[in-house]
């Protein structure tokens, strides 16, 4: 019964405080009525759960695993800065303006853990009291007019989708896994690991949507499977064989390919796929179709001639057609002249070096459709 009163308390605490007090503007929200508002919960919470006890398992041995894996992802993820280039961040890097960020926001952090561990005392072991849970908190992290607001357009609300909500329903479901097999310490040091370093650090990475869904949706999944393996390891009763289903080793290949893939996708490497939107180059390949292309450096862009398919940019748009023919601009610099095979006309403008990106290498038949559907949604 304990489990349904704290479940209606932060239910009506949570439309209250995004339809009458978040809508009112109140000053100083974020800095003191928030928090203040989550100590209460807090605090009732504990009060609810003070009679039950959650026995936690080689809590410290889990705590000291966590923290590596978490300092291992942020050296990759400033390392991945190198890559994709670092943006400043928006919050002020003054000593005052910090201590007031982490307060208002890591303390939050702290109470809603501190509370979603109180709550897995009180519901012990159902399964169904993990997903309420995990919902309740999902809940507690979205903003309402925001959330309205992301879906005003269908490409706004996609990327909204993939880069915000599902890493958020994704990290949520692991802070309750955490919380029951480590306490509420665990998702406390997750969740301040990543949110504190925009707060503290001046520049982060600047990831385009794919890449911020991509590590938002695999860090908590990853860190899942390696804590776990460390529970099962040290608190379960498995044979070493059984053990060793749930070894992060198995899953190497397969976070591995993952980002493999994805660096592929995004063109990290030599050869970079692009799904064919239009039927311009029709019959060589068509609407639907993938091409892989090369990309050239200046040296080996200057080996390209009549007959060759080239991928350049054109005003905001990419482009993939035939080279028909090759001139020379009014200072003697080479160009190209394109055109799709399909079209009965050159394509306006000639096109010089720079804007070449690449060299069409091979064609894969059909596998562009999901993009070019995606494409036809968001456009």
């Amino acid at each position: 019964m304990k489990n349904w009163i704290l479940y209606a308390v932060m239910l009506i605490y949570l439309l209250v405080d995004s339809f009458v007090i978040m809508p009112a503007n109140l000053p100083l929200y974020n800095e003191v009525i928030n928090p203040i508002l989550w100590i209460c919960l807090c605090g009732f919470a504990v009060f609810l759960s003070r009679e039950t006890g959650l026995r936690v398992k080689d809590e410290t041995n889990k705590t000291q695993s966590l923290v590596i894996a978490l300092i291992v992802y942020i050296i990759i993820y400033y390392l991945l800065g190198l890559l994709f280039g670092f943006q400043r961040t928006p919050y002020s890097k003054e000593i005052l303006a910090i201590v007031k960020n982490i307060w208002s926001f890591g303390s939050v952090v702290v109470f809603q853990e501190i509370i979603r561990n109180s709550m897995i005392k009180i519901g012990k072991k159902e399964k169904y009291n993990f997903v309420i849970i995990t919902i309740m908190f999902i809940l507690a992290n979205i903003s309402i007019s925001g959330f309205m607001g992301n879906y005003s357009s269908v490409k706004d609300g996609f990327i909204y989708t993939v880069t915000t909500l599902i890493p958020l329903i994704v990290t949520s479901a692991v802070m309750t896994y955490l919380s029951y097999v480590g306490g509420s310490k665990l998702p406390i040091i997750y969740r301040l690991f990543v949110l504190l370093p925009e707060f503290i650090v001046p520049i982060v990475p600047s990831f385009d949507w794919f890449v911020t869904a991509v590590v938002g949706i695999l860090l908590p999944v990853a860190v899942f499977v390696y804590l776990n393996y460390v529970h099962i390891k040290k608190t379960e009763r498995l044979s070493k064989r059984a053990k060793k289903q749930y070894s992060p080793v198995v899953y190497v290949p397969v976070f591995a390919f993952i980002a493999v893939l994805a660096g592929f996708v995004i063109g990290l490497f030599k050869y970079q796929p692009i799904a064919v939107l239009s039927g311009s180059m029709s019959p060589t390949f068509n609407r639907g179709d993938a091409v892989v292309v090369e990309k050239l450096s200046k040296i080996e862009k200057e080996d390209l001639d009549k007959g060759d398919i080239i991928q350049f940019v054109s005003g905001s748009k990419y482009v993939v057609h035939r080279i028909v023919d090759t001139s020379n601009d009014q200072y003697g610099n080479r160009v190209f002249i394109t055109k799709g095979d399909h079209n009965n006309a050159n394509d306006v403008g000639e096109v010089d070096y720079e804007h070449v990106v690449g060299k069409v290498s091979f064609v894969i038949p059909d596998i562009g459709w999901p993009s070019v559907w995606l494409s036809g949604m968001i456009s």
